[in-house]
C-alpha cells in the first residue's frame, strides 16, 4: 500500500534550523524544491490501493536514489547518509533524528520502478523541475563522460555459452517435459538428455588441447542439431531469440580449420556475447589498461550548476566519442535547452564529431 510523507514538518526538521549547507550547492538546490520535485501520488499506480503495509514514501525513495547516483554510494552508505549527512538531510528535508531504513528497501524500490516502467522517474522529474525553477539556463555548456557498469551475469567462455545456450533452447522447445520426449529418435534423445538432465561441463581433461577440440566439435554438432529442431518452431519468439543468440556465438567465436573442423577463433568480435544469463553484456574498455564487462552509462551535466541533463545506457564496446551527437540531441529535447558547447575528454574531440555538430551551429571542445 502506498505510504506518504507527512506534510507537517517535525520540530527537528533541518530546514527549520540554521545549517551550513550552501544554498547554491547541489544539495541546497534540491532541498529548495524537494516538495515540488517528488509527489507520492505520482507513483500511486505502483502500489495496491487498499491492502498491505504502507510502503516507504516513494517521494523519499526517489530522492535517495537521485542523491545515491550523484554521490556514487552503495545502498548501505546511502541509508547512513540519510541519518548522519547534513547535506542529504537538507536535500531530502529530513529531521535531524531521522531513523533511516533497511538498505534492502532500495533494491525493492528499484525493482518496483523497473517492473512498472518508471526507472527514469527521478531523473525526468529532476530535469523538469530544474527548468521550471530556473536552475537550468536556456543555453548550456555540457560536461559529458561515460562510466562502466557491471552486468548481472557471469562472464562465460565459448564452451559454456554454447552449452548453456543449447540448454535454454531445448527448454524453450519444451523438451524438459516428459511428454515432449516421447517418440524421439536416439540421435535427438542423446543431446536432449545431455543438456537438460545434466547441467555441467563435460568430464574431460580440460588441460588437454586435443580433448578440448574434440569437445568443441561435439558441442557445435549438438547446437546445429538443436537449431534444426528450432526451425520447426520458428514462429515462437523465445525460440527465435535463443536461436539467434546461438547462431551469433557460432559466427563470432568460431572459425573452421583446414580439415573443416570448428575451432576457437583468434581475437574478439567487437559485439561478442559474453554471458547467456545477461545476453546484453559486452566486453568494454575505458582505456587501453581499463577493461570491464557489462555496459556503459553516458552522463552529461550542465557545467555551472552541475545539474544532470542527460543519462543513458549505452553499449560497452566502442569509443565514448560516438555518443557526442546523441547526447547533445537528448539533452536539448529532454531539457528544452540549447547546447552551446561540450566539454569532454579526447575521445569526443574527433574531426567527425566537430563536423557532425557544425550544422547545429554549436562548438565542441
Amino acid at each position: 500500500m502506498l505510504g506518504r510523507r507527512n506534510a507537517q514538518r517535525s520540530l527537528f526538521s533541518v530546514q527549520s534550523l540554521p545549517h551550513q549547507v550552501d544554498c547554491d550547492s547541489f544539495y541546497g538546490r534540491i532541498g529548495e524544491v524537494s516538495h515540488q520535485l517528488f509527489n507520492d501520488d505520482d507513483l500511486k499506480d505502483m502500489y495496491c490501493a487498499d491492502n498491505g503495509r504502507p510502503s516507504l514514501p516513494p517521494s523519499l525513495m526517489s530522492g535517495v536514489l537521485l542523491l545515491q547516483f550523484y554521490d556514487d554510494v552503495s545502498d548501505g552508505e546511502a541509508v547512513e547518509r540519510t541519518k548522519y549527512d547534513l547535506r542529504w538531510k537538507v536535500a531530502l528535508d529530513l529531521p535531524l533524528d531521522f531513523p533511516g531504513f533497511d538498505p534492502s528497501s532500495l533494491s525493492v524500490y528499484r525493482r518496483r520502478l523497473v517492473e512498472n516502467g518508471q526507472e527514469r522517474h527521478a531523473f525526468d522529474r529532476f530535469v523538469q523541475v530544474g527548468r521550471e525553477v530556473g536552475f537550468i539556463p536556456d543555453k548550456v555548456t555540457l560536461l559529458t563522460d561515460t562510466t562502466p557498469v557491471k552486468g548481472a551475469g557471469a562472464v562465460q567462455d565459448t564452451y559454456t555459452l554454447l552449452r548453456k545456450g543449447l540448454r535454454k533452447l531445448l527448454k524453450a522447445l519444451g523438451y524438459h517435459l516428459p511428454r515432449k520426449r516421447r517418440g524421439l529418435s536416439a540421435q535427438v534423445r542423446r543431446p536432449v538428455e545431455t543438456y537438460l538432465d545434466r547441467d555441467g561441463k563435460a568430464a574431460i581433461d580440460w588441460s588437454d588441447p586435443q580433448a578440448r577440440a574434440a569437445q568443441l566439435r561435439v558441442l557445435v554438432e549438438d547446437v546445429e542439431a538443436g537449431l534444426e529442431l528450432a526451425a520447426v518452431q520458428a514462429d515462437d519468439a523465445e525460440v527465435r531469440e535463443i536461436g539467434w543468440l546461438l547462431t551469433k556465438i557460432l559466427g563470432d567465436d568460431l572459425v573452421t580449420d583446414e580439415e573443416g573442423h570448428a575451432q576457437i577463433g583468434q581475437g574478439t568480435a567487437p559485439d561478442r556475447i559474453i554471458s547467456m544469463t545477461d545476453t546484453e553484456m559486452r566486453h568494454g574498455r575505458k582505456s587501453a589498461a581499463q577493461r570491464f564487462n557489462g555496459f556503459k552509462v553516458s552522463v552529461a551535466t550542465e557545467l555551472t550548476g552541475e545539474m544532470i541533463l542527460d543519462i543513458a545506457d549505452i553499449p560497452a564496446p566502442g569509443s565514448d566519442g560516438q555518443q557526442l551527437l546523441p547526447t547533445v540531441e537528448r539533452a536539448e529535447a529532454h531539457a528544452g535547452v540549447t547546447v552551446e558547447s561540450v566539454i569532454g575528454n579526447g575521445a569526443y574531440g574527433s574531426g567527425d564529431n566537430r563536423e557532425a555538430v557544425r550544422p547545429l551551429s554549436h562548438s565542441s571542445h
